[in-house]
């Protein structure tokens, strides 16, 4: 006796061979007891079924192996290369990433609004089309991550622009940061970068901020630059503009204390440039800030959409990755000077001595 297909109609043997049930195949209650004899008669009389037997061997050994769903023919093997099973990395693909090659990881930090998803989709939209200035699109581990975030940009009309681009980050894992990985190859020497990108909720850096909660943010420490992404709006509003200071400069002190000696080039990033600009005084004011704190700080205001007709879409994108990866920590000193002390030199005190 043998078990015939199962009649449930939620099944999904035949693409998960796992049974929604969790039912072994062989034991489970909605498949019909089949006799294997009355098969073999019907087989018997009916004509030209032995020869169309001998003519597909695999799907005889399959039905010979008692379990359904297998598959008939296997898969082909042409040397394809197939898109990743993952969207966003996590830490340990990320470290495997940046131990096998050399990689920029970017810290990215800012309020809920600020425009940090905004400003990856707008440089994946820039590279897919080509006009990403300086540098073009070599690879992608998360090619599923980036259309995920990106597929809100592709459904509005023109002349009827909605009032938020991107949809709110949230993560599947809220205790670990998930990462967008691109390839870029720089136009002007066919130099090949890998950057890892975070795409992070804004309540992380809210979390810094009031309670100083940095224990999601550990990776910060390994980052080669932090971006810092401050809504440009607020600091050009009378009445928002105290608010939007103090806690701006709060994150940074937030990321002093976090880093602790560590300090990558801090690029402070503000976003909107194409409804207002960057006031030039709260720019200096920031860098002073960042500066007390030992940061290398630096000022790059994109425009990640544009609703002015004076500015494209994706201002500045392309300068800030640009930017971003010609960054580096100082050199260290080739000969620093050192202060003598009494016990240096022992070796050469030594006839003296004696």
């Amino acid at each position: 006796m043998m078990r015939g297909p199962c009649q449930n109609s939620s099944c999904t043997f035949s693409a998960t061979n796992t049974c929604v049930l969790g039912n072994p195949p062989e034991d489970c209650e909605n498949r019909p007891l089949i006799d294997g004899d009355d098969d073999d008669d019907v087989a018997e009389d009916e004509p030209g079924t032995e020869e169309a037997e001998e003519e597909t061997p695999v799907a005889d050994a399959a039905r010979g192996s008692g379990v359904v769903g297998m598959p008939v023919l296997t898969a082909p093997d042409d040397g394809m290369r197939s898109l990743p099973a993952s969207r966003t990395l996590g830490i340990a693909q990320v470290n495997a990433i940046m131990e096998n090659r050399p990689a920029c990881l970017v810290g990215i930090v800012g309020l809920a609004g600020a425009g940090k998803t905004a400003a990856l989709v707008s440089a994946y939209l820039l590279l897919s089309n080509g006009v990403f200035e300086g540098f073009s699109y070599a690879d992608s581990d998360t090619l599923r991550a980036f259309e995920e975030i990106s597929r809100a940009s592709r459904i509005w009309q023109k002349g009827n622009p909605p009032e938020q681009i991107t949809v709110h980050t949230t993560l599947s894992n809220d205790r670990e940061a998930g990462f967008l990985h691109l390839r870029l190859r720089r136009d002007a020497d066919d130099r090949i970068f890998d950057m890892l990108l975070p795409d992070l909720p804004g309540e992380w850096s809210r979390a810094l901020i009031d309670r100083n909660d940095a224990d999601r943010l550990e990776f910060l420490k390994s980052s080669s630059v932090i971006w810092m992404m401050v809504d440009g709006r607020q600091f050009a509003n009378a009445a928002r503009v105290t608010r939007a200071r103090y806690r701006a400069k709060l994150l940074i002190e937030r990321l002093a204390d976090l880093l602790d000696g560590s300090r990558p080039r801090l690029m402070i990033v503000p976003t909107w440039q194409d409804k207002i600009a960057f006031p030039q005084a709260e720019a200096d004011t920031l860098r002073e800030c960042g500066r007390s704190f030992g940061f290398e700080v630096d000022l790059a205001p994109i425009a990640s959409f544009s609703w002015d007709e004076d500015m494209e879409p994706g201002h500045g994108v392309a300068d800030l990755f640009s930017r971003t990866l010609t960054a580096g920590p100082p050199p260290p000193d080739f000969w620093p000077v050192t202060d003598r002390s009494a016990d240096d030199r022992k070796l050469a005190s030594y006839r003296r001595d004696a």
